[in-house]
């Protein structure tokens, strides 16, 4: 092979090997160290677009949860509430029925009522005072308290005052009164009841919702992770195989750059 002297084709050569060799370490160390396969747009453009879709996807999953679980906080709330109402519902249906024995006197009717009274101004208190972040849950002001950007993820909470549950009237004072108190009674404790299985049924379907999503989010991070995460053992093939490279092309390139010498020498330089 002829000898050149003006372009020493060998040496551009392993220098242009090289320079590839040494940007595939480089990109293949900073993989290893990040533990990404893609750190920049530059590394996969399409890839990057997409992992970026995921993460998304996931925040707005995280946060729904979090607008979910707050949402399970305040059925909570309501339903532990409405259970001390119930127990009052459930004293005043006894006075009730005591007081429409028929042997009892005046005064003793008085006592009974007295305390049915107190009892249930206490439920009214309940319903004005039992709120979620300033928002009111008994009185009937909160109307549907949305929880989620999808339909149907909202509260629905009755109102349990005195008036809404029949019992504001109730008067054990006299023997018709009580006799008429225990049916209103009986119908406000029914209400009850239905109210917080109402409650309890929204408190699983947001529980169920919640879970629904947790689901979705894993899966989502395990797509990005799919397309961003660094493949740990190819990368260390990568890394090793260039690091050969880049040893043979600075051999090739030491070689490359004695023929231009050895010219030299045969022409008496």
């Amino acid at each position: 092979m002829g000898l050149k002297v003006n372009n020493n084709i060998a040496a551009l050569n392993a220098q242009r090997q090289a320079a590839t060799s040494a940007q595939g370490l480089r990109k293949a160390t900073e993989g290893l160290a990040s533990g990404l396969r893609i750190n920049r747009a530059a590394d996969d453009a399409a890839g990057l677009a997409t992992a970026e879709g995921f993460r998304t996807q996931v925040r707005q999953y995280a946060q729904e949860v979090n607008n979910l679980q707050t949402g399970v906080n305040v059925v909570q709330t309501a339903e532990q509430a409405i259970g001390t109402q119930q127990e009052g519902v459930g004293r005043l249906q006894e006075l009730a029925t005591q007081a429409a024995n028929g042997t009892l006197n005046g005064q003793q009717r008085n006592a009974i009522n007295e305390e049915a009274q107190q009892i249930i101004q206490q439920i009214g208190q309940t319903a004005q005072n039992t709120e979620f972040n300033g928002v009111q849950l008994l009185n009937g002001t909160a109307g549907p308290i949305p929880v989620g950007t999808e339909a149907g993820n909202q509260i629905n909470i009755n109102p349990t005052t005195p008036e809404a549950l029949g019992i504001a009237g109730v008067n054990l004072g006299t023997q018709e009164g009580a006799a008429a108190a225990v049916e209103t009674l009986n119908n406000a404790a029914n209400q009850i009841n239905e109210e917080r299985a109402n409650l309890g049924a929204q408190n699983n379907r947001l529980n169920t919702a919640i879970e629904s999503r947790q689901t979705t989010s894993v899966n989502l991070q395990n797509s990005e992770s799919m397309v961003r995460d660094q493949d740990v053992a190819r990368g260390l093939v990568d890394r090793t195989r260039n690091e050969m490279m880049l040893q043979r092309s600075v051999s090739a390139l030491v070689q490359g750059n004695i023929i231009p010498q050895s010219a030299a020498q045969l022409l008496g330089a």
